[in-house]
Protein backbone atom coordinates (compact mmCIF):
# COMPACT_ATOMS: atom_id res chain seq x y z
CA UNK A 1 0.00 0.00 0.00
CA UNK A 2 1.55 3.32 -1.07
CA UNK A 3 0.96 6.56 0.76
CA UNK A 4 0.00 9.09 -1.91
CA UNK A 5 -0.14 12.57 -0.38
CA UNK A 6 -2.33 15.31 -1.77
CA UNK A 7 -0.77 18.36 -3.40
CA UNK A 8 -0.23 20.36 -0.13
CA UNK A 9 1.43 17.40 1.57
CA UNK A 10 3.47 16.61 -1.51
CA UNK A 11 4.77 20.19 -1.56
CA UNK A 12 5.66 19.96 2.14
CA UNK A 13 7.51 16.66 1.68
CA UNK A 14 9.44 18.00 -1.32
CA UNK A 15 10.39 21.20 0.49
CA UNK A 16 11.58 19.27 3.53
CA UNK A 17 13.69 16.98 1.35
CA UNK A 18 15.29 19.96 -0.42
CA UNK A 19 16.06 21.58 2.94
CA UNK A 20 17.69 18.37 4.13
CA UNK A 21 19.82 18.07 0.99
CA UNK A 22 20.64 21.74 0.62
CA UNK A 23 21.11 22.69 4.27
CA UNK A 24 24.96 22.66 4.40
CA UNK A 25 25.07 25.63 1.98
CA UNK A 26 23.51 27.83 4.67
CA UNK A 27 26.51 27.72 6.98
CA UNK A 28 28.54 30.92 7.04
CA UNK A 29 31.16 30.64 9.76
CA UNK A 30 30.89 27.46 11.78
CA UNK A 31 29.16 24.24 10.81
CA UNK A 32 28.40 21.23 13.01
CA UNK A 33 25.92 18.79 11.46
CA UNK A 34 22.79 20.86 10.81
CA UNK A 35 23.64 23.53 13.36
CA UNK A 36 25.17 26.76 12.13
CA UNK A 37 26.70 29.61 14.13
CA UNK A 38 27.18 33.19 13.01
CA UNK A 39 28.60 35.25 15.83
CA UNK A 40 26.17 35.00 18.77
CA UNK A 41 23.39 33.58 16.56
CA UNK A 42 22.91 29.82 16.32
CA UNK A 43 20.57 28.33 13.71
CA UNK A 44 19.48 24.68 13.73
CA UNK A 45 17.48 22.67 11.22
CA UNK A 46 15.62 19.46 12.01
CA UNK A 47 13.50 16.97 10.17
CA UNK A 48 11.32 14.09 11.38
CA UNK A 49 9.30 11.65 9.31
CA UNK A 50 7.43 8.43 9.87
CA UNK A 51 5.67 5.85 7.72
CA UNK A 52 3.61 2.92 8.91
CA UNK A 53 1.86 0.00 7.23
CA UNK A 54 -0.82 -1.87 9.20
CA UNK A 55 -3.15 -4.82 8.74
CA UNK A 56 -5.74 -6.04 11.27
CA UNK A 57 -7.67 -9.20 10.31
CA UNK A 58 -10.78 -10.05 12.37
CA UNK A 59 -11.16 -6.49 13.61
CA UNK A 60 -12.92 -6.19 16.98
CA UNK A 61 -12.64 -9.95 17.48
CA UNK A 62 -14.85 -10.62 14.46
CA UNK A 63 -17.48 -7.93 15.07
CA UNK A 64 -15.80 -5.80 12.42
CA UNK A 65 -14.97 -2.12 12.06
CA UNK A 66 -17.57 0.38 10.84
CA UNK A 67 -16.89 3.34 8.56
CA UNK A 68 -18.63 6.69 8.96
CA UNK A 69 -21.19 5.67 6.32
CA UNK A 70 -22.08 2.52 8.27
CA UNK A 71 -20.18 0.08 6.04
CA UNK A 72 -18.75 -2.83 8.00
CA UNK A 73 -15.26 -4.21 7.29
CA UNK A 74 -14.23 -7.54 8.79
CA UNK A 75 -10.59 -6.44 8.70
CA UNK A 76 -8.64 -3.38 7.66
CA UNK A 77 -5.32 -2.58 5.99
CA UNK A 78 -3.98 0.95 5.75
CA UNK A 79 -0.90 3.17 5.81
CA UNK A 80 -0.03 6.34 7.72
CA UNK A 81 2.70 8.91 7.29
CA UNK A 82 3.94 12.27 8.44
CA UNK A 83 6.72 14.76 7.81
CA UNK A 84 7.79 17.45 10.25
CA UNK A 85 10.53 19.89 9.25
CA UNK A 86 11.65 22.38 11.86
CA UNK A 87 14.00 25.22 12.63
CA UNK A 88 15.28 26.70 15.86
CA UNK A 89 17.55 29.58 16.72
CA UNK A 90 19.19 31.07 19.78
CA UNK A 91 20.95 34.34 20.36
CA UNK A 92 23.44 34.98 23.11
CA UNK A 93 22.81 37.93 25.37
CA UNK A 94 24.86 39.39 28.18
CA UNK A 95 22.62 37.40 30.53
CA UNK A 96 21.66 34.05 29.04
CA UNK A 97 20.20 33.25 25.62
CA UNK A 98 16.90 33.86 23.90
CA UNK A 99 15.64 31.07 21.67
CA UNK A 100 12.75 30.14 19.43
CA UNK A 101 11.47 27.13 17.55
CA UNK A 102 9.09 26.32 14.70
CA UNK A 103 7.89 22.93 13.46
CA UNK A 104 5.37 22.34 10.68
CA UNK A 105 3.70 18.96 10.31
CA UNK A 106 1.83 17.19 7.54
CA UNK A 107 -0.03 13.93 8.28
CA UNK A 108 -2.12 11.53 6.22
CA UNK A 109 -3.84 8.15 6.29
CA UNK A 110 -4.45 6.04 3.19
CA UNK A 111 -6.14 2.72 2.56
CA UNK A 112 -9.08 1.42 4.59
CA UNK A 113 -8.30 3.35 7.78
CA UNK A 114 -7.82 2.25 11.40
CA UNK A 115 -9.52 -0.81 12.91
CA UNK A 116 -11.48 0.75 15.78
CA UNK A 117 -15.13 -0.27 16.14
CA UNK A 118 -16.00 3.08 14.57
CA UNK A 119 -13.03 3.79 12.33
CA UNK A 120 -11.94 7.43 12.62
CA UNK A 121 -9.67 7.44 9.55
CA UNK A 122 -11.60 5.39 6.96
CA UNK A 123 -12.13 8.51 4.81
CA UNK A 124 -8.39 8.92 4.06
CA UNK A 125 -7.86 12.07 6.17
CA UNK A 126 -4.90 14.41 5.99
CA UNK A 127 -3.86 17.65 7.67
CA UNK A 128 -1.20 20.32 7.54
CA UNK A 129 -0.44 22.70 10.38
CA UNK A 130 1.93 24.12 12.98
CA UNK A 131 3.08 21.64 15.60
CA UNK A 132 5.45 23.91 17.50
CA UNK A 133 5.93 27.66 17.74
CA UNK A 134 7.73 28.78 20.88
CA UNK A 135 9.90 31.53 22.31
CA UNK A 136 12.05 31.27 25.42
CA UNK A 137 14.99 32.35 27.53
CA UNK A 138 17.70 30.22 29.16
CA UNK A 139 19.91 31.54 31.91
CA UNK A 140 23.19 30.25 30.45
CA UNK A 141 25.94 30.87 33.01
CA UNK A 142 24.08 33.75 34.69
CA UNK A 143 23.54 31.58 37.78
CA UNK A 144 26.70 29.50 37.60
CA UNK A 145 26.26 28.05 41.08
CA UNK A 146 23.03 26.38 39.90
CA UNK A 147 24.51 25.02 36.68
CA UNK A 148 24.41 25.94 33.00
CA UNK A 149 20.90 26.88 31.82
CA UNK A 150 19.48 26.23 35.27
CA UNK A 151 16.50 28.46 34.48
CA UNK A 152 14.46 27.96 31.31
CA UNK A 153 11.34 30.03 30.66
CA UNK A 154 9.30 29.45 27.49
CA UNK A 155 5.90 30.30 26.02
CA UNK A 156 3.93 29.29 22.93
CA UNK A 157 2.94 25.94 21.42
CA UNK A 158 5.31 23.16 22.46
CA UNK A 159 5.67 19.63 23.79
CA UNK A 160 5.73 19.02 27.54
CA UNK A 161 5.93 15.79 29.57
CA UNK A 162 5.74 14.97 33.27
CA UNK A 163 7.55 11.78 34.32
CA UNK A 164 6.84 8.88 31.99
CA UNK A 165 3.60 10.38 30.69
CA UNK A 166 1.19 8.79 33.16
CA UNK A 167 -0.67 12.13 33.39
CA UNK A 168 0.86 14.65 30.97
CA UNK A 169 2.31 13.72 27.58
CA UNK A 170 0.15 14.55 24.55
CA UNK A 171 -1.77 17.81 24.26
CA UNK A 172 -2.98 17.12 20.71
CA UNK A 173 -5.22 14.20 19.75
CA UNK A 174 -4.02 12.22 16.75
CA UNK A 175 -6.32 10.48 14.29
CA UNK A 176 -9.69 11.61 13.00
CA UNK A 177 -9.35 14.31 10.35
CA UNK A 178 -5.74 14.88 11.46
CA UNK A 179 -4.81 11.39 10.23
CA UNK A 180 -1.94 9.15 11.39
CA UNK A 181 -3.75 7.78 14.43
CA UNK A 182 -1.37 4.93 15.30
CA UNK A 183 2.07 6.46 14.77
CA UNK A 184 0.63 9.58 16.42
CA UNK A 185 3.34 12.19 15.85
CA UNK A 186 1.47 15.18 17.31
CA UNK A 187 1.59 15.99 21.00
CA UNK A 188 2.21 19.70 21.60
CA UNK A 189 0.20 21.82 24.02
CA UNK A 190 -1.07 25.28 23.14
CA UNK A 191 -0.71 28.62 24.98
CA UNK A 192 1.95 27.24 27.26
CA UNK A 193 3.98 29.10 29.85
CA UNK A 194 6.63 26.80 31.32
CA UNK A 195 9.29 27.58 33.90
CA UNK A 196 11.87 24.81 34.21
CA UNK A 197 14.30 24.90 37.14
CA UNK A 198 17.02 22.57 35.88
CA UNK A 199 19.03 22.12 39.05
CA UNK A 200 20.48 18.91 40.53
CA UNK A 201 19.72 16.75 42.50
CA UNK A 202 16.31 18.46 42.67
CA UNK A 203 14.59 20.00 39.65
CA UNK A 204 11.10 21.47 39.18
CA UNK A 205 8.55 22.68 36.62
CA UNK A 206 5.81 25.28 36.98
CA UNK A 207 3.49 25.39 33.99
CA UNK A 208 0.31 26.49 32.25
CA UNK A 209 -1.02 24.26 29.44
CA UNK A 210 -3.95 24.19 27.07
CA UNK A 211 -5.02 21.30 24.87
CA UNK A 212 -4.84 21.80 21.10
CA UNK A 213 -8.52 21.49 20.19
CA UNK A 214 -10.39 22.34 16.99
CA UNK A 215 -13.90 20.87 17.02
CA UNK A 216 -14.80 22.56 13.72
CA UNK A 217 -11.94 20.89 11.87
CA UNK A 218 -12.45 17.55 13.67
CA UNK A 219 -16.24 17.61 13.10
CA UNK A 220 -16.90 17.50 16.84
CA UNK A 221 -14.65 14.46 17.49
CA UNK A 222 -11.66 16.29 19.01
CA UNK A 223 -10.60 15.95 22.64
CA UNK A 224 -12.35 18.34 25.05
CA UNK A 225 -10.85 21.81 25.31
CA UNK A 226 -8.93 21.93 28.59
CA UNK A 227 -6.83 24.55 30.37
CA UNK A 228 -4.72 23.81 33.43
CA UNK A 229 -1.80 24.92 35.52
CA UNK A 230 0.39 22.90 37.84
CA UNK A 231 3.73 22.16 39.38
CA UNK A 232 6.13 19.21 39.34
CA UNK A 233 9.19 18.52 41.51
CA UNK A 234 11.72 15.68 41.18
CA UNK A 235 14.66 14.38 43.17
CA UNK A 236 16.88 12.43 40.78
CA UNK A 237 20.28 11.14 39.76
CA UNK A 238 21.75 11.46 36.27
CA UNK A 239 23.00 8.52 34.25
CA UNK A 240 25.31 10.72 32.17
CA UNK A 241 27.09 13.70 33.76
CA UNK A 242 24.33 16.16 34.69
CA UNK A 243 22.11 15.48 31.65
CA UNK A 244 19.25 14.34 33.87
CA UNK A 245 18.57 17.98 34.64
CA UNK A 246 17.20 18.36 31.11
CA UNK A 247 16.20 14.91 29.78
CA UNK A 248 13.93 12.27 31.27
CA UNK A 249 15.87 9.50 29.49
CA UNK A 250 19.08 10.60 31.27
CA UNK A 251 17.64 10.17 34.78
CA UNK A 252 19.03 6.98 36.27
CA UNK A 253 16.43 7.19 39.03
CA UNK A 254 13.89 9.70 40.32
CA UNK A 255 11.22 10.42 42.92
CA UNK A 256 8.62 13.02 42.00
CA UNK A 257 5.36 14.71 42.89
CA UNK A 258 2.86 16.65 40.76
CA UNK A 259 -0.13 18.89 41.45
CA UNK A 260 -2.56 19.96 38.68
CA UNK A 261 -5.60 22.22 38.63
CA UNK A 262 -7.85 22.08 35.57
CA UNK A 263 -9.54 25.46 35.81
CA UNK A 264 -11.51 25.39 32.56
CA UNK A 265 -12.80 22.57 30.36
CA UNK A 266 -15.59 21.81 27.90
CA UNK A 267 -18.37 20.79 30.29
CA UNK A 268 -20.41 19.26 27.46
CA UNK A 269 -17.70 16.67 26.74
CA UNK A 270 -15.91 16.36 30.10
CA UNK A 271 -17.91 17.92 32.95
CA UNK A 272 -15.71 16.43 35.68
CA UNK A 273 -12.60 18.13 34.24
CA UNK A 274 -13.89 21.65 34.87
CA UNK A 275 -12.48 22.40 38.33
CA UNK A 276 -10.60 19.10 38.75
CA UNK A 277 -7.56 18.81 41.03
CA UNK A 278 -4.98 16.07 40.51
CA UNK A 279 -2.31 14.94 43.00
CA UNK A 280 0.37 12.36 42.15
CA UNK A 281 3.61 10.86 43.47
CA UNK A 282 5.98 8.65 41.46
CA UNK A 283 9.25 6.73 41.39
CA UNK A 284 11.35 5.51 38.49
CA UNK A 285 14.60 3.86 37.45
CA UNK A 286 17.29 2.17 39.54
CA UNK A 287 16.24 3.97 42.69
CA UNK A 288 17.86 1.47 45.06
CA UNK A 289 21.26 1.57 43.34
CA UNK A 290 22.25 4.57 45.46
CA UNK A 291 22.11 2.32 48.51
CA UNK A 292 23.81 -0.75 47.00
CA UNK A 293 25.78 -1.28 43.79
CA UNK A 294 24.39 -4.83 43.70
CA UNK A 295 20.95 -3.38 42.91
CA UNK A 296 22.01 -1.36 39.86
CA UNK A 297 20.16 -3.76 37.53
CA UNK A 298 16.89 -3.50 39.44
CA UNK A 299 14.47 -0.69 38.55
CA UNK A 300 11.14 0.26 40.05
CA UNK A 301 8.60 2.43 38.25
CA UNK A 302 5.43 3.41 40.06
CA UNK A 303 2.87 6.17 40.41
CA UNK A 304 -0.18 6.88 42.52
CA UNK A 305 -2.63 9.62 41.55
CA UNK A 306 -6.04 10.86 42.63
CA UNK A 307 -8.54 13.10 40.84
CA UNK A 308 -10.93 15.24 42.87
CA UNK A 309 -13.70 17.68 41.97
CA UNK A 310 -16.24 19.05 44.47
CA UNK A 311 -18.14 21.32 42.09
CA UNK A 312 -21.88 20.73 41.89
CA UNK A 313 -22.71 18.54 38.90
CA UNK A 314 -19.04 17.62 38.43
CA UNK A 315 -18.23 15.65 41.58
CA UNK A 316 -15.35 13.27 41.03
CA UNK A 317 -13.54 10.76 43.24
CA UNK A 318 -11.18 8.75 41.02
CA UNK A 319 -7.79 7.14 41.45
CA UNK A 320 -5.15 5.32 39.42
CA UNK A 321 -1.86 3.67 40.26
CA UNK A 322 0.69 1.21 39.00
CA UNK A 323 3.77 -0.62 40.19
CA UNK A 324 6.34 -2.01 37.74
CA UNK A 325 9.51 -3.75 38.95
CA UNK A 326 12.12 -4.52 36.30
CA UNK A 327 15.34 -6.51 36.29
CA UNK A 328 18.07 -6.57 33.64
CA UNK A 329 20.61 -9.41 33.56
CA UNK A 330 23.40 -7.10 32.42
CA UNK A 331 26.17 -9.72 32.69
CA UNK A 332 24.42 -12.22 30.39
CA UNK A 333 24.60 -12.25 26.58
CA UNK A 334 21.93 -10.08 24.97
CA UNK A 335 21.22 -8.46 28.37
CA UNK A 336 17.74 -10.00 28.86
CA UNK A 337 15.30 -7.97 30.94
CA UNK A 338 11.97 -8.81 32.52
CA UNK A 339 9.28 -6.47 33.84
CA UNK A 340 5.94 -7.05 35.51
CA UNK A 341 3.33 -4.32 35.94
CA UNK A 342 -0.03 -4.11 37.63
CA UNK A 343 -1.97 -0.98 36.67
CA UNK A 344 -5.29 0.16 38.10
CA UNK A 345 -7.56 2.88 36.69
CA UNK A 346 -10.78 3.24 38.65
CA UNK A 347 -14.21 2.65 37.19
CA UNK A 348 -17.69 3.62 38.38
CA UNK A 349 -20.07 0.97 39.71
CA UNK A 350 -23.00 3.40 39.84
CA UNK A 351 -23.11 5.83 36.93
CA UNK A 352 -26.52 7.09 38.02
CA UNK A 353 -25.46 8.87 41.23
CA UNK A 354 -24.04 12.39 41.55
CA UNK A 355 -20.38 11.35 41.94
CA UNK A 356 -18.20 9.93 39.17
CA UNK A 357 -15.48 7.48 40.16
CA UNK A 358 -14.17 6.77 36.66
CA UNK A 359 -10.54 7.76 36.05
CA UNK A 360 -9.94 10.45 33.41
CA UNK A 361 -6.70 9.49 31.56
CA UNK A 362 -6.05 13.18 30.86
CA UNK A 363 -3.13 13.63 28.41
CA UNK A 364 -1.33 10.31 28.46
CA UNK A 365 0.07 8.63 25.34
CA UNK A 366 2.75 6.21 24.22
CA UNK A 367 5.38 7.30 26.72
CA UNK A 368 9.14 7.93 26.72
CA UNK A 369 9.97 4.36 27.79
CA UNK A 370 8.96 2.96 24.41
CA UNK A 371 6.81 -0.11 23.76
CA UNK A 372 4.48 -1.07 26.62
CA UNK A 373 4.60 2.26 28.43
CA UNK A 374 1.09 3.78 28.37
CA UNK A 375 -0.22 2.42 25.11
CA UNK A 376 -1.20 -0.80 26.89
CA UNK A 377 -1.36 -3.23 24.01
CA UNK A 378 -0.83 -2.51 20.34
CA UNK A 379 -4.39 -3.72 19.69
CA UNK A 380 -6.24 -2.73 22.86
CA UNK A 381 -4.84 0.80 23.21
CA UNK A 382 -5.20 1.72 19.54
CA UNK A 383 -8.56 0.19 18.64
CA UNK A 384 -10.47 -0.87 21.77
CA UNK A 385 -10.14 1.20 24.94
CA UNK A 386 -8.23 3.66 27.07
CA UNK A 387 -6.72 3.78 30.55
CA UNK A 388 -10.00 4.08 32.47
CA UNK A 389 -12.19 1.49 34.22
CA UNK A 390 -9.31 -0.89 33.72
CA UNK A 391 -7.08 -3.28 35.67
CA UNK A 392 -4.15 -4.73 33.74
CA UNK A 393 -1.46 -7.31 34.42
CA UNK A 394 1.53 -6.99 32.08
CA UNK A 395 4.65 -9.13 31.60
CA UNK A 396 7.37 -7.71 29.34
CA UNK A 397 10.45 -9.66 28.16
CA UNK A 398 13.19 -8.06 26.08
CA UNK A 399 16.64 -8.92 24.76
CA UNK A 400 19.28 -6.86 22.95
CA UNK A 401 21.36 -8.99 20.56
CA UNK A 402 23.27 -5.81 19.63
CA UNK A 403 23.21 -2.21 20.84
CA UNK A 404 21.10 -1.32 17.79
CA UNK A 405 18.59 -4.17 17.97
CA UNK A 406 15.90 -4.93 20.56
CA UNK A 407 13.47 -7.87 20.48
CA UNK A 408 10.56 -8.07 22.89
CA UNK A 409 7.37 -9.87 23.88
CA UNK A 410 4.58 -8.29 25.93
CA UNK A 411 1.57 -10.06 27.44
CA UNK A 412 -1.46 -8.19 28.80
CA UNK A 413 -4.46 -9.38 30.76
CA UNK A 414 -7.07 -6.60 30.75
CA UNK A 415 -10.08 -6.58 33.08
CA UNK A 416 -12.86 -4.05 33.67
CA UNK A 417 -12.49 -2.48 37.09
CA UNK A 418 -16.27 -2.02 37.30
CA UNK A 419 -18.11 -4.13 34.68
CA UNK A 420 -21.34 -2.24 35.33
CA UNK A 421 -19.83 0.92 33.86
CA UNK A 422 -19.44 -0.91 30.53
CA UNK A 423 -22.94 -2.37 30.87
CA UNK A 424 -21.69 -5.95 31.20
CA UNK A 425 -21.73 -8.62 33.91
CA UNK A 426 -18.24 -10.11 33.41
CA UNK A 427 -14.97 -8.32 34.23
CA UNK A 428 -13.06 -10.26 31.55
CA UNK A 429 -12.08 -7.74 28.86
CA UNK A 430 -9.17 -8.94 26.72
CA UNK A 431 -5.92 -10.91 26.63
CA UNK A 432 -3.22 -9.75 24.24
CA UNK A 433 0.25 -10.86 23.15
CA UNK A 434 2.57 -8.58 21.16
CA UNK A 435 5.95 -9.41 19.62
CA UNK A 436 8.14 -6.54 18.45
CA UNK A 437 11.54 -5.73 16.99
CA UNK A 438 13.22 -2.32 17.01
CA UNK A 439 16.27 -1.74 14.82
CA UNK A 440 18.41 1.37 14.54
CA UNK A 441 19.74 0.83 11.04
CA UNK A 442 23.26 1.72 9.84
CA UNK A 443 21.69 4.71 8.08
CA UNK A 444 21.99 7.57 10.61
CA UNK A 445 18.60 8.56 11.96
CA UNK A 446 16.65 5.70 10.33
CA UNK A 447 14.78 3.29 12.59
CA UNK A 448 12.59 0.29 11.77
CA UNK A 449 10.02 -1.39 14.01
CA UNK A 450 8.00 -4.55 13.32
CA UNK A 451 5.05 -5.64 15.48
CA UNK A 452 2.98 -8.81 15.43
CA UNK A 453 0.03 -9.04 17.80
CA UNK A 454 -2.95 -11.20 18.72
CA UNK A 455 -5.84 -10.38 21.05
CA UNK A 456 -8.73 -12.46 22.31
CA UNK A 457 -11.88 -10.89 23.78
CA UNK A 458 -13.08 -12.00 27.18
CA UNK A 459 -16.71 -12.71 27.99
CA UNK A 460 -17.30 -9.14 29.20
CA UNK A 461 -15.96 -7.65 25.96
CA UNK A 462 -18.11 -10.08 23.96
CA UNK A 463 -21.15 -8.80 25.88
CA UNK A 464 -20.18 -5.21 25.13
CA UNK A 465 -19.65 -5.87 21.42
CA UNK A 466 -22.95 -7.72 21.17
CA UNK A 467 -24.67 -4.58 22.47
CA UNK A 468 -22.74 -2.07 20.37
CA UNK A 469 -22.14 -4.01 17.12
CA UNK A 470 -25.33 -6.06 16.89
CA UNK A 471 -25.29 -9.78 16.29
CA UNK A 472 -21.87 -9.96 14.61
CA UNK A 473 -19.61 -12.64 16.14
CA UNK A 474 -17.10 -11.40 18.71
CA UNK A 475 -15.37 -14.64 19.63
CA UNK A 476 -12.53 -14.62 17.10
CA UNK A 477 -8.89 -13.67 17.57
CA UNK A 478 -7.88 -10.24 16.27
CA UNK A 479 -4.44 -10.18 14.69
CA UNK A 480 -2.11 -7.29 13.95
CA UNK A 481 0.82 -6.85 11.60
CA UNK A 482 2.69 -3.54 11.53
CA UNK A 483 5.83 -2.17 9.88
CA UNK A 484 6.92 1.31 10.95
CA UNK A 485 9.82 3.41 9.74
CA UNK A 486 11.09 6.61 11.36
CA UNK A 487 13.73 9.09 10.31
CA UNK A 488 15.12 12.17 11.99
CA UNK A 489 18.12 14.47 11.93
Amino acid sequence: MILRPSRPLAILMTTAALVAVGAPALADEEETGLTYTVGDLRIGLSFEAGLGFFTVPNAQNGAGSFSANGTRAGGRSWSEGFVMPGADLSYGLGAGNVYGGLKVIGMATRGAGDAALESATSDRPESLGIEELKLGWKSGSSFSSLGEDAIDLSVGRQAFTVGDGFLILEGTANGGRRGAQVIGPRGAFDRTAILRLNTEPVRADIFHLESVTDQNFMHGDDAPKTQLYGGNIEWFGSSEKDAGRFEYEKRAWYVGATVLHLYDADRNLAPERDGMNVYAIRTGGAIFSQFSEALKDFALFSEYAIERNDDSGSRLRANAWYIEPQYTFSTLPWQPSIAYRYAHFSGDSNTGDDTSKSWDPLFTGGGPRGFATWDQGEIFAQYVGENSNLNTHMVHLRVRPTDDLAIGAVYYRHRYDEPAQAGVSSSKLMNELDLYTEWETPVPGLGVAVVLGAARAGSGREEELAATAGTSPADRTTYLGALMLSYSF
